[in-house]
């Protein structure tokens, strides 16, 4: 957590100086996924482990500005708002039901199963990032009448 509150502050930078977000995003978010897997699958030491999924906190947080601004950039004009109320809810239900399944994988005693699971779900919000940003452009784009 505290590696993703210094994570936010750097995307922010990152998110002002650059309009290159995906790839930023990407990167970020592969590089994160990569770090909790290894964690979830390799047994490191105490300190290690902080120090892994700290870095890994710096990348998913770094993400989230500039994750942002590709919303407000797909978002249809004058939707912004419906659009990040959307998405604001949709991680607020995560964090409502994810407890349950992760609880589950725990209880069936393999609680190492809990970071690959995550670092799916990550990669998968990767398809969700590029397909809303491709589907607007198409959108977005006239079709020619026949």
């Amino acid at each position: 957590m505290v590696g993703q509150i210094g994570g936010v502050l750097v995307g922010g930078w990152v998110a002002d100086r650059t309009d290159r977000h995906l790839p930023f995003v990407v990167a970020l978010t592969i590089g994160a996924a990569a770090l909790l897997l290894l964690v979830g699958i390799v047994s490191f030491a105490e300190a290690a482990t902080i120090g892994v999924l700290f870095v890994a906190g710096l990348m998913t947080g770094a993400s989230r500005t500039p994750r942002d601004v590709m919303v407000k950039a797909a978002a249809p004009p004058g939707q912004i708002g419906k659009v990040f109320g959307f998405v604001s809810s949709g991680m607020s239900l995560d964090g409502a039901i994810m407890p349950v399944p992760y609880g589950m994988i725990i209880d069936a005693g393999r609680p190492e199963l809990v970071l690959v699971v995550v670092a799916a779900l990550l990669l998968l919000s990767l398809l969700c990032a590029g397909g809303a940003r491709f589907g607007f452009r198409r959108a977005a784009v006239p079709v020619a009448a026949e």
